[in-house]
């Protein structure tokens, strides 16, 4: 049984991502950096609030590794989610581990990043998500060259 996010943190996130990435934009619309930087910020907050509260929630914290521009930072929050995942029966592991795969193909580490692919797989083929199988196969092809 997949685990739900809660509906409130769920929101939040949600609209929080929706600021950063601007997807009204479009390919070649004008992206409110400040706006973008803000809702960044904000997120950051909300990761830094929840950890210090000893409530981490995987969710949380690979929606900001999936914003963050530092690749070695966006790996040790992956990795952190997919830690804190344990702790939240049916959280999805497979969205986790495509981010991680992503970013160790960014800084070099490939081999590492063939094994998060194939983890991945599994994973997804296990709750037949079949966009993230798809998916998988451009990380391969990314990896393999």
């Amino acid at each position: 049984m997949r685990r739900t996010v809660p509906t409130p943190l769920y929101e939040e996130v949600s609209a929080l991502a929706e600021a950063i990435a601007q997807p009204e934009a479009g390919a070649f619309g004008a992206v409110d950096g400040t706006a973008a930087s803000l809702a960044y910020t904000d997120l950051l907050a909300l990761y830094e609030r929840l950890e210090a509260s000893g409530r981490p929630d995987p969710f949380v914290t690979e929606t900001l590794a999936d914003f963050t521009d530092d690749s070695a930072v966006a790996i040790s929050l992956y990795r952190k989610a997919l830690e804190q995942s344990g702790l939240f029966p049916g959280e999805l592991l497979h969205t986790k581990r495509i981010g991680l795969a992503r970013q160790l193909i960014a800084v070099g580490q490939k081999s590492e990043a063939l094994e998060q692919v194939a983890l991945a797989r599994r994973e997804a083929f296990g709750v037949a998500d079949a966009a993230a199988i798809c998916e998988l196969d451009e990380v391969a092809r990314n990896a393999a060259t």
